[in-house]
């Protein structure tokens, strides 16, 4: 087998286990680690995969346009309920949460106890819909309406966020990748993510289904190093959580 063919039957095993270890490659195709360890080195270069201690994931460049709030609630629904129910569970009395945009952390607050005294910031108008009788502060932040996020954004927001000290910080993720971390295809959510994750005082939380894994949008948020904890709702490859383990991020399976 010719080197570029040895290379795309490892992106054809990648694409479909997402995560593999150079030894299991060397024995699917017969030839060394040392060799594989190569063809790794040169599909890396490529932007194709990203590599890990002990072999290699697979990095897939987004080809979707910007995010819609209104295509993406139906969107792996039972996925999102399941980590929505989780993260839910992780807000203690008292708590000050931030919930960031995506129908993801709308969906916390319809599991949310509803005698659990704590207060949410937001610019998620999803949350609004999802509200029914809870003994939580509500405080929606100020700003422009944009309807494909169904959110606040612009300096108004960003003013009132530098002023939350957030004790938990619960943000969704179009894409979650080991070297570019968590991005999105949305300039305006990222800047204000991403300001959002400077100012917590608590833990910052991912809320991401397996779909997301290997996905790198445009737009970077934060490196995944910043993440106290991922929500997910599938167990993660072995590689792909050993390098999660090493940076320190929690994972939780839904």
């Amino acid at each position: 087998m010719l080197p570029a063919e040895r290379q795309q039957r490892i992106l054809e095993i990648l694409r479909e286990h997402f995560s593999v270890r150079s030894s299991s490659l060397s024995e699917m195709l017969s030839v060394s680690e040392m060799t594989i360890r190569r063809d790794l080195d040169v599909l890396e270069k490529q932007g194709l995969v990203e590599r890990t201690h002990g072999g290699a994931v697979f990095r897939q460049e987004r080809v979707a346009g910007k995010f819609q709030y209104e295509n993406s609630i139906k969107e792996n629904l039972v996925e999102k309920k399941q980590i929505a129910r989780m993260a839910a569970t992780m807000i203690e009395p008292h708590d000050a949460i931030y919930l960031g945009e995506g129908t993801t952390a709308a969906l916390v607050v319809r599991y949310l106890d509803p005698s659990l005294p704590c207060s949410i910031f937001t610019n998620n108008i999803g949350v609004i819909d999802e509200l029914r009788g809870i003994a939580a502060e509500v405080v929606v932040l100020a700003g422009t309406y944009n309807a494909d996020t169904h959110s606040l954004s612009g300096l108004l927001t960003m003013e009132m966020i530098r002023q939350i000290n957030a004790t938990k910080v619960f943000i969704g993720a179009d894409g979650l990748s080991l070297k570019a971390g968590i991005s999105t295809p949305n300039l305006q959510i990222a800047i204000i993510d991403r300001t959002m994750i400077q100012h917590t005082r608590g833990k910052v939380i991912i809320l991401a289904n397996h779909t997301k894994f290997g996905l790198v949008a445009e737009i970077s948020t934060a490196p995944l190093k910043q993440i106290d904890v991922l929500i997910t709702n599938r167990d993660i490859p072995e590689d792909f959580r050993k390098e999660l383990d090493f940076l320190g991020v929690e994972v939780i399976l839904a």
